[in-house]
């Protein structure tokens, strides 16, 4: 019958005969009258859903649904069928795979609580989302902020108190370091990345260390591993140095010969540093070949 048939006759379950839009359900001896059931070609069946045929499709080779086909080969997707559908799209919007979708609906009788304790742990995994989306557009923001300045100029400066942060050692200037507590917990460190940030801690004593920055309160909120390689460190009256440079500039080289312009601010503004700075990268020049500008900051503690 052109895009739409009726069935020839259909018999259907307590579970996926429930209609979602109302209290009703058919029980399994009643058999849908012919005149009400009707079959549905794939693209329109799709449309009348708001999905994609291709959906459709996958959802076939998962086993979850099962048109019929006719002698041509085409298929045709019973109207019931969009109540099962539908409670496959819930259940895959709460963040479950297609295989537990597909155990639930094979199982002879639903388990409620299982599947109530499953969505309770996906939810829980989609608020960590949350937090993250929230973290990375909040990083975004103010990097949107914090560049404004230099759009005009190459650097910029302003002295405040600094954040509580946490710092975790990776290499030095030519090698990773070798310390095994460091590689338990730098996986989750990399996978937050921008929030962790690369950095470079510079000692008075010359020595150079590359790791990762990440503010203390977002160890808590994104519930970062720690252990006793991560270096805190607490509030400073800290003097900010941005630029924007390109990447061989004395700003990344020469940070410590009293020619750098940090340091001839410093002296005019009669600050002393502490001992040492970390230098970060906030978003790195094109370091194939060697062009484009570099944004980034020195935090130097200065003395009160």
């Amino acid at each position: 019958m052109g895009e739409r048939r009726l069935l020839e006759g259909f018999s259907i379950s307590r579970y996926n005969a429930r209609n979602i839009y109302s209290s009703r359900s058919f029980t399994r001896s009643e058999v849908i009258p012919i005149s009400q059931i009707r079959e549905y070609r794939i693209g329109e069946f799709a449309k009348y859903l708001g999905v994609t045929p291709d959906l459709l499709k996958h959802y076939e080779d998962q086993g979850i649904i099962q048109p019929t086909r006719s002698d041509s080969g085409y298929r045709y997707y019973p109207f019931n069928t969009t109540m099962l559908l539908i409670e496959c799209i819930r259940l895959r919007n709460y963040g479950m795979t297609l295989r537990e979708i597909r155990e639930i609906l094979a199982a002879h009788q639903l388990d409620t609580a299982a599947v109530s304790s499953r969505l309770a742990e996906n939810v829980e995994h989609m608020k960590e989302e949350i937090l993250l989306d929230e973290a990375l557009t909040a990083d975004y923001e103010e990097f949107l902020a914090w560049q404004a300045p230099l759009s005009e100029r190459d650097f910029d400066w302003e002295i405040r108190w600094s954040k509580p942060m946490a710092f975790l050692p990776h290499t030095d200037k030519y090698d990773f370091l070798q310390d095994p507590r460091i590689y338990e917990i730098l996986k989750s460190w990399m996978s937050y990345i921008p929030i962790v940030k690369s950095s470079m801690k510079a000692e008075r004593n010359g020595r150079i260390t590359w790791g990762l920055l990440v503010e203390e309160r977002m160890i808590r909120q994104l519930k970062l591993p720690v252990n006793d390689i991560v270096e805190f460190y607490p509030p400073y009256k800290v003097f900010y140095y941005k630029f924007r440079a390109p990447l061989m500039h004395s700003s990344f080289e020469n940070f410590d010969t009293p020619s750098h312009p940090a340091f001839q601010a410093l002296r005019e503004l009669n600050l002393e540093p502490r001992n040492g700075y970390f230098r970060t990268t906030l978003m790195p020049a094109d370091w194939q070949r060697d062009i484009g500008y570099q944004y980034g900051y020195y935090a130097i503690p200065v003395k009160t």
